[in-house]
């Protein structure tokens, strides 16, 4: 949703209205939890990275990870976290440099640019609680959300002027169609690592020159379980009084309502195609000489089942249908024939073929319903109030007092880290709290919004981070031992077997085959040709290997190829002044 926000800001941020949410940030009772004064990772420019940035990138960034590669242990932790920290880095050279040259967001357009995000809008409006649960996910206070966006925006305004003037020729383009769509006649013979026997077992000064090597990847990081309350968002709306007189109040607004509106009855002809608003203008044009539009409709309707029907849509609630439509049809008087009206189906050319009073339910058909609406709206008052008063009590009292007055039991989690846990603990804006100074030193948190409810949680025990002995992790280390030697012994005997290639039949490959490993597939692309040779894929499997021929790709799809480079160019602009951004900035780690 915040990438959504980042990609639309170049637009909305030149057509802003001050003003619609910065109340929420004073008046609301709600607060969440910030992390002034934490320890830094790093300084760029006397502008903190802290411990919390980082970590919540490392979040991010391990679970895109975790989406590709499925199998957490294929992550190579220390790598991702230099990486991480080597982003942020740039990230805040760029930052410190754009606000030095005076570029700035207000908060007052931030504010306006949330309050119109379609993610924090419920029945039109914008929901403070639809907002704080995405904050709260994110592992960031209101506050924190807008000057992350704001800082994101910034560096986007100063960024964006230079990405699009890259430009690429049309020689590139012709050239990156040939290699993209290039295909490989390919013969190859693999050999799986986890086929080769290994009989021997790791000394103690094989296993202790391992460890060393790899001490890393033996820390255990700090461990706390905590205990909370959660107050839930869901009711049982049975549970929930309602007043009789407000329901028939509600019964009778509904009626007012369906009376000051008229039911319409709709026809159209739906067109569609590349070419649908030249053939609805046809249409149009055919409409206006004369001929009947029920006939146009049977005869060009792509809409088949209405088309049978002269294009009739039946009376039914404007709502049913797209956007476009409905407006359109809300703009016409009976007997009137709009012009060409474009939704995600095609082209339309409507008409209002009649329109009637709408028959309200009886109360009795329509107590129900109304009578859960009015529960949920007073669930929802109740909600914001007791969530008010957990609030309060977790500034001031215990988690006891929380439980006794709203009638809540004091559940606890499992040790999780820092980075990883399980339950409640998966929720970063959790376990950031859980590691806050002030749980740390024994107070409650502040009030934590989750999907589920609302929460605070303080600390029920912690193990502080220690480096495992080598005893402690000695399965782990043969484990790893074995598989290197198996590796090795796999690509030994590829090598052993590059001369039985010529009895393998070759095959035509092309960059997204998938009977092979994808990085393998990636080193045969970047093999001559006629050269036998062994590539060792990431799991540890060898396969002996000859790229026997190449045939260049079709030039085809010109415009996609171009827009593509173009993003990569502009994606390389932007590396480039992240890059040189970081060359000039004052760096502390």
């Amino acid at each position: 949703m915040l990438q959504n926000i980042r990609d639309n800001a170049s637009g909305a941020a030149a057509k802003i209205i001050v003003g619609l949410i910065a109340l929420t940030f004073v008046v609301t009772g709600v607060q969440f939890v910030s992390f002034s004064g934490e320890p830094e990772v790093a300084v760029v420019n006397d502008q903190p990275i802290t411990e919390q940035d980082f970590l919540r990138e490392l979040d991010t960034q391990r679970r895109q990870l975790l989406s590709l590669v499925q199998d957490p242990a294929l992550i190579d932790e220390s790598m991702l976290r230099t990486r991480v920290l080597d982003s942020l880095i740039q990230q805040t050279s760029v930052l410190t440099t754009a606000q030095a040259r005076g570029l700035s967001f207000q908060d007052a357009q931030i504010d306006q640019l949330i309050s119109n995000a379609p993610e924090f809008q419920q029945d039109g409006q914008f929901s403070v609680a639809l907002f704080d649960q995405f904050v709260g996910r994110q592992g960031l206070g209101r506050v924190g959300f807008r000057e992350q966006l704001k800082e994101q925006l910034t560096v986007n305004q100063w960024t964006r002027g230079l990405a699009d003037s890259a430009f690429v020729l049309d020689a590139q383009v012709q050239q990156a169609l040939a290699l993209e769509g290039q295909q490989r006649s390919v013969r190859w013979i693999p050999v799986l690592a986890s086929d080769q026997s290994i009989d021997a077992q790791p000394s103690d000064s094989e296993l202790q020159s391992l460890y060393d090597a790899t001490t890393a990847q033996w820390q255990q990081p700090q461990q706390v379980s905590v205990d909370y309350v959660l107050l839930p968002r869901e009711r049982d709306l049975t549970d929930i009084e309602v007043d009789p007189a407000e329901l028939r109040d509600a019964y009778d607004r509904y009626v007012q309502a369906l009376n000051a509106t008229q039911e319409p009855r709709a026809s159209h002809i739906l067109l569609t195609g590349d070419d649908s608003l030249a053939q609805a203008k046809a249409a149009l044009a055919r409409l206006n000489a004369g001929e009947s539009f029920e006939a146009l409709a049977r005869e060009l309707s792509q809409d088949t089942l209405s088309g049978e029907l002269g294009g009739d849509l039946g009376f039914a609630d404007p709502s049913i249908y797209a956007p476009e439509f409905a407006r359109a049809l809300e703009s016409l008087a009976v007997g009137e024939v709009s012009g060409a009206v474009q939704t995600a189906f095609g082209h339309h050319i409507i008409k209002l073929t009649e329109a009637r009073e709408q028959q309200p339910e009886t109360f009795e058909q329509r107590a129900e319903l109304l009578r859960n609406q009015l529960a949920e709206s007073q669930a929802r008052i109740e909600y914001e109030a007791d969530a008010e008063e957990l609030a309060n009590i977790a500034f001031s009292g215990d988690l006891e007092e929380a439980a006794q007055v709203l009638g809540l039991d004091i559940q606890s989690t499992e040790r999780f880290t820092q980075a990883a846990g399980q339950g409640i603990a998966e929720n970063l804006g959790i376990r950031a709290a859980a590691f806050s100074d002030d749980v740390q030193a024994g107070e409650n948190s502040t009030l934590l919004e989750l999907e589920q409810g609302a929460l605070v949680l303080r600390l029920r025990d912690s193990e502080p981070a220690r480096q495992l002995a080598l005893d402690e992790v000695r399965e782990s280390l043969i484990e790893l031992w074995t598989a290197q030697q198996q590796a090795e012994a796999a690509q030994t005997a590829a090598q052993a077997r590059l001369s039985d290639l010529t009895d393998v039949q070759a095959q035509s490959i092309g960059r997204a085959f998938d009977a092979l490993p994808s990085d393998v597939v990636q080193n045969i692309f970047a093999l001559p040709v006629a050269q036998r040779q062994v590539v060792q894929a990431a799991t540890g499997d060898a396969y002996a290997l000859e790229v026997v021929s190449v045939t260049a790709g079709a030039v085809e799809d010109t415009e996609g190829m171009q827009a593509f480079l173009a993003s990569q160019a502009r994606q390389a602009a932007g590396t480039q002044l992240g890059q040189w951004a970081q060359s000039q900035a004052v760096v502390e780690r």
